[in-house]
């Protein structure tokens, strides 16, 4: 006979409201120990509430919730009580002032030592790091550390207190391709020891990669559970939208103009060049995630690269700094915009116009351009541009907001970094015809990412970098067989 699976975790039938809303609607699933469960939400309604009472027995309207087996929190009775469950994202929890075998050993409940050896602690921890194969020294502090370092010393954390369930909240976000590939072949060793895995990523071509079974999360309900045999894109289709690749029109126009990237090199970048033309997107698929984070400083003016150039339209941009690049329309849209781009102390059309002083030299925007900003848009944006508190917003309109304030500006260059980081699948469906929207009315647009999941929706072509340098320029009619 087979042997019976153990459930390490049962969500049965939860419903939980917070101030009214309804987060999770009758929502059903389990995962059993050493599966890597995982879960794609197709709108991020409910996500957050839901890897919240995994972790912790909150209140919840209706249902149950059994751990390890165990009723742990039910519908009459909420004790607050911590699951073993771990969550890893982007947001570390490990103190960037202290070493590593400082987090992972005395930053633990399970630490119960009253003396601290540090000698045997540092020495445990590199035995440790050692049989992971991973290159990190135990007596190294957190802040010295790159976010994928971090990431693994999480992992390891999460294993030494004892987790039993951990939650992988889109790594594919903050990790590059290169960096995901090497997280996901250390969890593997733990996931048949017996640790369970909640894998939560936002495209289906990742998740069947390493899963055993997926589930679709939509409004806060479990609308599918798709088993490892029937990974296919045919058993999703139904279930997700369809991004049209290259839907821009801009070879039907004659756009004029070219940017160009002369021989920049950085710690990270070893003299790379590159070229586009307005209404072209090109997308910078960094292998390692250092490339392009020393591009983005740059546009933001935190230092220079120690040689290269920028020219557009033949003319060297110079000195790079934020100032001078909005002069010459150059743009940066970080990730993230909504948190990183807007002001929340001022109105939809404050918000809205902020790039108009650089557009128009003048410090005060005449009021018939607001008017003429306001007609022109109203079927655009609709009643959000009469918004006094942009707070009331959704993260739809949010995401509109910070790309018409660019779009307004008109600018000559765009740069976007990680557009799609953190986007359900609804929200990234909006952010494709908002960059279409920047193509088709002539900017050159050229986008920073370590994952390709929908970039190739928009981009004409496909620059991949790996330890600072170019290894291959894939064409408009080669990105069709391109892979995550």
């Amino acid at each position: 006979m087979p042997m019976m699976k153990e459930e390490i975790l049962r969500v049965e039938n939860v419903t939980s409201r917070i101030d009214g809303i309804t987060y999770l609607d009758n929502i059903n699933f389990h995962v059993f120990k050493g599966e890597i469960m995982g879960l794609i939400p197709l709108n991020n309604h409910g996500k957050k509430q839901l890897i919240e009472l995994i972790a912790q027995n909150k209140s919840i309207k209706f249902g149950r919730i059994y751990f390890n087996e165990t009723l742990v929190n039910y519908y009459e009775h909420s004790n607050m009580t911590n699951n073993k469950v771990y969550v890893i994202d982007k947001e570390t929890k490990l103190i960037e002032s202290l070493k590593v075998t400082d987090n992972i050993n005395v930053l633990n409940n399970q630490f119960n030592e009253h003396i601290i050896h540090e000698k045997k602690l540092q020495e445990k921890t590199d035995q440790l790091l050692k049989e992971m194969g991973v290159k990190i020294r135990a007596n190294e502090y957190i802040s010295a550390l790159s976010m994928f370092e971090k990431t693994i010393i999480e992992l390891i954390k999460a294993l030494i207190t004892g987790a039993q369930l951990i939650i992988l909240n889109e790594l594919a976000s903050f990790l590059s391709i290169e960096e995901l590939g090497v997280f996901q072949e250390l969890m593997l060793p733990y996931a048949r020891k017996g640790t369970a895995f909640i894998y939560i990523a936002n495209h289906h071509e990742e998740a069947f990669k390493i899963c055993d079974r997926v589930c679709l999360l939509e409004n806060g309900s479990v609308i599918k559970v798709i088993d490892q045999k029937d990974f296919s894109v045919e058993t999703i289709q139904p279930y997700i939208i369809a991004f049209d690749r290259h839907s821009s029109t801009h070879e039907s126009k004659s756009f004029q103009g070219i940017f160009e990237c002369h021989h920049f090199k950085t710690e990270h970048l070893n003299d790379i060049s590159f070229s586009v033309r307005r209404g072209e997107c090109v997308t910078l698929l960094d292998v390692n995630n250092k490339g392009i984070q020393d591009i983005a400083e740059i546009l933001q003016g935190s230092f220079q690269p120690i040689s290269g150039e920028l020219l557009l339209d033949g003319q060297r941009i110079d000195p790079i700094s934020v100032g001078n690049l909005l002069e010459n329309k150059v743009v940066f849209i970080p990730e993230n915009p909504v948190k990183n781009m807007l002001f929340y102390h001022m109105s939809y059309l404050e918000n809205v116009t902020f790039l108009m002083d650089y557009k128009l030299k003048t410090y005060v925007i005449p009021k018939r351009v607001l008017k003429s900003i306001k007609e022109e848009y109203h079927l655009l944006m609709g009643n959000d541009i009469d918004v006094k508190d942009i707070r009331t917003l959704d993260a739809k309109s949010l995401y509109q907001l910070a790309y018409y304030r660019v779009e307004i500006f008109n600018p000559k260059v765009v740069f976007i970094m990680q557009p799609f980081a953190d986007a359900d699948m609804y929200l990234r469906g909006s952010i494709v015809k908002l960059i279409n929207r920047l193509k088709n009315k002539g900017s050159a647009v050229i986008i920073l990412a370590v994952n390709i999941a929908d970039t190739l929706t928009v981009s004409d072509r496909l620059l991949m970098m790996e330890n600072g340098v170019f290894l291959k320029n894939y064409d408009k009619s080669e990105l069709s067989h391109v892979r995550l």
